[in-house]
């Protein structure tokens, strides 16, 4: 069986770099689909491009091919795009599969990690039942820049069933940037170079739909970190990818490309309330990845400060409480004065 799966996936392998994939499209999938393939639900060269339910397509940007996962991360059907939607009908024809509807909440990971770092933020919104749907958006946050995130974010939301009513945000980290990107202006670079981009980026209007975003650790002024850390050194920028840069030493560019989001939006930053914080790398109070200071955007509704670092921002329920009390209400107000009585 070892054996076979390898050969499986030499067979595969070669299907992506040669370009063959629609040699005997209808034989390949149905082989395909009896020997599912478990994967890691994307990471290094993955990203989502469509969501219906729990199935997800893919694409790898590497070299141009798509495959469709399920709920599981298991592969069921790989190609083109369209061979990969072809299946995902077949599937919801087969399952009687309604059209999705009603409100949807996206959620964005941030830099070097993938859906498996928000699952546990996603789950706990599931278990609420507050959305008919919610959505771990995955994205290649290391193997391209942040506009190419951005559309790659911009495809499943234009995806999304015209009977979605509303959709919601709650990000992390470069996450927070790469939805400020989508919301900011149109999905290419030539409306920077007008004369006037705040103008064109005040012209642009984001999907009706987006309802309320929440920021969780945003490095809304670049990253000091990347700075320090990666600068100009050739090896570790190799590593960190032509993000990294982006949120670093090119951060004045990227900026130019960010506009406010024109949705309500609330900012929730780690810290430690005091002038040290977590990192002699950082100047001031920060979460030990982004400064205090470099989470606030004006404009905001919202701005609150935890004693936490920077991945406890995702990993604690009262961030989760905080979060969705602001995309019910538009405001911290009534859990914060819940908790200074509970205190």
């Amino acid at each position: 069986m070892i054996r076979f799966n390898f050969l499986f996936f030499i067979f595969v392998s070669c299907q992506v770099l040669y370009g063959q994939q629609s040699l005997d499209t209808d034989s390949f999938r149905r082989f395909d689909e009896r020997i599912p393939i478990k994967t890691n639900g994307g990471y290094l060269f993955w990203g989502d491009v469509l969501f219906f339910h729990e199935w997800h397509i893919q694409k790898n940007i590497k070299f141009g091919s798509y495959r469709l996962i399920d709920g599981n991360a298991i592969q069921r059907a790989f190609g083109t795009f369209e061979e990969c939607k072809m299946r995902l009908d077949e599937i919801c024809n087969e399952n009687k599969l309604q059209s999705m509807s009603g409100n949807v909440l996206i959620v964005v990971h941030g830099f070097g990690s993938s859906g498996h770092r928000t699952r546990k933020l996603a789950e706990w919104f599931r278990g609420k039942n507050i959305y008919d749907h919610v959505i771990n958006f995955t994205y290649p946050s290391t193997s391209q820049p942040i506009l190419e995130h951005a559309k790659m974010l911009n495809s499943v939301v234009s995806s999304l069933s015209g009977e979605v009513r509303r959709i919601d945000f709650v990000a992390h980290s470069l996450g927070c940037i790469v939805v400020r990107r989508y919301l900011s202006g149109v999905l290419d670079e030539k409306w920077v170079a007008a004369s006037d981009p705040v103008a064109a980026r005040n012209k642009f209007t984001p999907d009706s739909r987006v309802g309320r975003f929440v920021m969780l650790g945003p490095p809304n002024h670049g990253s000091e970190l990347a700075v320090k850390l990666i600068g100009n050194n050739r090896v570790v920028r190799s590593f960190m990818g032509v993000t990294g840069d982006e949120l670093g030493v090119k951060w004045a560019e990227t900026n130019k490309k960010l506009g406010v989001p024109k949705c309500e939006f609330a900012i929730i930053a780690g810290g430690c309330g005091n002038e040290k914080g977590f990192s002699r790398l950082i100047k001031g109070d920060d979460d030990g990845v982004v400064s205090v200071e470099g989470t606030k955007l004006a404009g905001a509704s919202e701005w609150v400060l935890f004693y936490m670092d920077h991945d406890d921002l995702l990993q604690t329920e009262v961030i989760f409480e905080y979060s969705l009390e602001f995309l019910k209400k538009g405001t911290f107000n009534e859990i914060k004065q819940k908790n200074k009585l509970q205190e």
